[in-house]
């Protein structure tokens, strides 16, 4: 099977484009590893041959805007040969990718128009179903019938590494995704509450970073078991402010992970005013936790819009499935909106000690999948 692949964002990249296209280069290796017969770059669309279709594999590599799947020819006389003629008229895109073919984009199309009507009164017709994509690149002409829409973004592991903070639900899947789309490699950090809640949600997890490492290329699972942190702060922290503690927690963790992971930032799935832990009083105290940088990909967005995103790029049916959340536990009935810094500061000074050491704890028990 022979497919060019089209990269018009890497081709902005100025001096920096050779690494972004080798990083492109690597992880098309990396996917589909001995199903890859040739790959060869044509100066930002790649040539790519392969034992069996992969259509639906090059959908999930980002860097790739658009997939033809081709047929190729040698001059354009095979071209006009191999023309399907059972048809009554015909749509045609016809690019020049090379100067060393004597005749321009334009001359190739009017000769090909020209032969097809003179010949077996084919018509063009740019309203025609009928649509045919042709490029000439490395001496050859690139055929298709198919223009398929790749997954665009950049390369994963162009823009850095990431953590992903990642729940069992919508959002945070989403969240992660849209990071890899920008080019950051991601590792997934998941907090649970067992055997307070089931371990329904540690299978969702792992049922999601599975969906999600077919755009990712494999990455490693970091799950910890906060229950005993939740039960400290809720026998000692004044009940409204339970969650903006097991976040805090949460971001400490997370951020030691990323720093022994090496990593760039940190990845939430938080949405602004979707919940009442996602106001921007609140958001702003659980972010004074870190000074990691964290990327908020949905925070202008709604949750339809969310779970609609969820089902295009298949985590919303795994997201759906039942299974506990381990911040929906020891949740009271009111919950703080407009936190300050100073009045979380002086409870957590309160119990600093205690904090640190069953963090630490949780820390050096965390539990590592290979995914």
């Amino acid at each position: 099977m022979d497919y060019l692949l089209k990269t018009p964002e890497l081709t902005l990249k100025g001096k920096k484009r050779q690494l972004f296209e080798k990083i492109l280069i690597n992880n098309l290796k990396k996917k589909f590893k001995d199903n890859l017969n040739f790959l060869k770059n044509l100066g930002g669309v790649f040539w790519l041959k392969t034992e069996t279709k992969i259509e639906e594999g090059l959908k999930k590599i980002f860097g790739i805007s658009v997939i033809f799947k081709v047929e190729v020819f040698d001059n354009l006389d095979e071209v006009l040969i191999n023309f399907p003629k059972d048809i009554k008229n015909f749509n045609l895109q016809v690019k020049r990718g090379y100067k060393d073919y004597p005749l321009n984009s334009q001359q190739i199309f009017e000769k090909i128009v020209n032969y097809l009507k003179k010949n077996y009164n084919l018509q063009f017709n740019k309203k025609s179903k009928n649509r045919f994509y042709l490029e000439y690149r490395d001496k050859k002409f690139f055929w298709a019938k198919e223009k398929i829409k790749g997954a665009g973004g950049l390369p994963v592991s162009s823009s850095g590494k990431a953590v992903s903070l990642l729940s069992a639900g919508f959002d945070s899947p989403v969240a992660s995704f849209l990071a890899m789309k920008r080019g950051l490699k991601v590792y997934f950090v998941h907090f649970h509450s067992y055997p307070q809640t089931s371990k329904d949600s540690l299978e969702k997890v792992e049922k999601l970073v599975k969906v999600l490492n077919e755009y990712n290329l494999g990455s490693q699972l970091y799950l910890f078991n906060i229950l005993k942190i939740q039960k400290f702060y809720y026998q000692r922290i004044p009940q409204e402010f339970l969650v903006i503690f097991y976040r805090r927690t949460m971001f400490r963790l997370a951020e030691k992970l990323k720093e022994e992971l090496k990593a760039d930032c940190l990845v939430t799935g938080e949405s602004l005013g979707q919940v009442a832990s996602q106001t921007i009083q609140n958001l702003e105290v659980i972010s004074q936790t870190v000074s990691s940088f964290v990327l908020r990909p949905l925070i202008g967005f709604d949750k339809q819009e969310i779970i609609n995103f969820a089902r295009k790029i298949g985590t919303e049916e795994v997201s759906r499935l039942r299974g506990d959340d381990c911040c929906s536990l020891f949740i009271p009935k009111k919950v703080k909106t407009k936190a300050k810094i100073e009045e979380v500061l002086k409870i957590e000074n309160e119990w600093q000690r205690e904090i640190a050491n069953l963090e630490k704890e949780i820390y050096d028990e965390r539990f590592f999948l290979k995914i």
